[in-house]
């Protein structure tokens, strides 16, 4: 594997993140232990070995973040899809949307999951414009949508959308 596509498959799958958050939980930890088991007397060897066991924990943790990802339907073993398949899978999903139906939301979804802004926003548009009865209030507050939510283009899409869905009416 190369050292680049090391470093990007680290950052796919949050390896960084948890690295961070370990080391800065690793260090308030031991600054909180420092302060407050001297207060209760607890002895200095129990200190010592929790000071000793939070750098051995890093790697485990680092090895987990490999492994698995949190997601909203809780801890999931992460998928080893080379970056260089993700056209191709993409390519195959948009063709079998063309062969059956396919609603723009699901395509948004994946759009927004992979980062295109321009192509989820397109999907949600084209939903909207197909009358495919996607829930505007779920549009506002779906996490799976947070990373459109800074585009502009998708503010004006949502607030169009509950426009029309308040003179409509709900179906």
């Amino acid at each position: 594997m190369k050292t680049g596509s090391l470093f990007a498959e680290l950052k796919r799958r949050k390896v960084y993140r948890v690295a961070v958050a370990y080391a800065l939980m690793g260090w308030a930890l031991a600054q909180g232990i420092a302060q407050v088991f001297p207060v209760f007397e607890v002895p200095n060897c129990i200190l010592r070995l929790i000071m000793v066991l939070i750098p051995f924990g890093f790697p485990i943790a680092l090895v987990l973040a490999w492994l698995f990802e949190l997601t909203p339907e809780g801890l999931k073993r992460t998928v080893d899809i080379p970056p260089d398949k993700v056209p191709d899978i993409v390519r195959q999903l948009e063709a079998h949307a063309r062969q059956q139906f396919v609603r723009g939301y699901l395509c948004a979804l994946i759009y927004a999951g992979l980062g295109d802004k321009t192509k989820a926003i397109d999907y949600l548009k084209r939903g909207y414009l197909n009358h495919d009865n996607i829930d505007v209030t779920g549009v506002r507050v779906d996490p799976m949508l947070d990373v459109l939510r800074s585009d502009h283009r998708f503010e004006t899409l949502a607030d169009e959308a509950s426009n029309i869905h308040d003179h409509v009416g709900p179906c």
